[in-house]
């Protein structure tokens, strides 16, 4: 390029460069500042779900004497009798036909991974309903609302009921054990709080019983 060029260019930049340089930063600064006001997702609350990729590893064996589901809660295996309901617990939840919810089952230690999450709000009767299956009493199962659907809320037992049931679920899939469907982590509630379990609260939960890790 020739000198005069360059001086041409020189004296353009002059009148030009401030504004133009000043036009270029600000969307720059300003994408800097959003981006470092980024912060972690914060597990201890209500509203962060878990995340798709996270995984549940089992490190014990649990076992129920008949049913689809097992109970957990602050790492130790209840029957729905025993749990307290108004706090945070889980279920493994086992695809079983009728005739085999009649006899016992077990859930090896295994890796799960969980591959959806949504939550349900549910109207919850305060009666522990009892199912019969072939002339035997399963009040164990009480609950069976498990909304394949997905999120939202529903009628389940007593509408004029004043509890809800804040339920996270985890559709789950191991290939060792394909019938371990879901994860599901809830608590019934007052319905003017609503507040869904969190992270923290469903490891809680799980105690040690169970490993929960979110993907990295």
């Amino acid at each position: 390029m020739s000198q005069i060029a360059l001086k041409t260019l020189n004296i353009t930049s002059k009148g030009t460069s401030k504004t133009r340089v000043r036009s270029l930063l600000i969307p720059l600064i300003v994408s800097l500042g959003l981006f470092g006001c980024t912060t972690a997702p914060d597990y201890s609350s209500p509203y962060t779900t878990p995340r798709v990729g996270s995984t549940i590893e089992l490190k014990q064996e649990l076992s129920a004497r008949r049913g689809i589901r097992i109970y957990v809660q602050d790492g130790f295996v209840l029957t729905w009798e025993e749990l307290e309901k108004q706090e945070p617990y889980c279920q493994f939840y086992v695809e079983r036909s009728v005739e085999e919810m009649r006899t016992p089952f077990t859930i090896e230690p295994d890796t799960f991974v969980v591959n959806r999450v949504f939550r349900r709000r549910d109207i919850t009767s305060l009666q522990v309903p009892a199912f019969a299956v072939a002339g035997e009493d399963l009040s164990d199962l009480a609950g069976l609302q498990l909304a394949m659907g997905g999120e939202g809320e529903s009628e389940v037992g007593n509408p004029g009921s004043s509890q809800r049931t804040m339920s996270t679920y985890m559709e789950v899939s191991s290939d060792s054990q394909p019938d371990v469907k879901h994860v599901i982590c809830s608590q019934w509630a007052d319905p003017a709080l609503r507040y869904h379990v969190s992270v923290e609260e469903i490891i809680r939960s799980l105690g040690d019983l169970a490993e929960f890790t979110l993907p990295g």
